[in-house]
């Protein structure tokens, strides 16, 4: 995974799951047309390990059941504009 120096957190932190999740949304899925992006990445298979990778690369500790419980919710209850 190619994770921009910039986003490298050095030490440990904790973060709210919502932040996470919009993060993980934004730079791994799309902001644009997430509504449909994100059930495609889900079909693909192997989504928690995924974001458990994403997670390591940007070297923070979370739990990653939340973050997909966080994204299918809000896609399920958004319309999928940032706005």
């Amino acid at each position: 995974m190619d994770v921009p120096t910039e986003l490298i957190k050095r030490s440990r932190q904790s973060w709210d799951t919502e932040d996470l999740a919009l993060h993980y949304m934004e730079e791994e899925v799309g902001r644009h047309d997430w509504t449909n992006n994100w059930p495609k990445v889900k079909e693909r298979g192997n989504v928690r390990e995924r974001i458990q990778e994403w997670l390591n690369a940007i070297n923070v500790e979370h739990n990653p059941d939340e973050i997909i419980a966080y994204l299918d919710r809000m896609v399920s209850e958004r319309s999928g504009s940032w706005i």
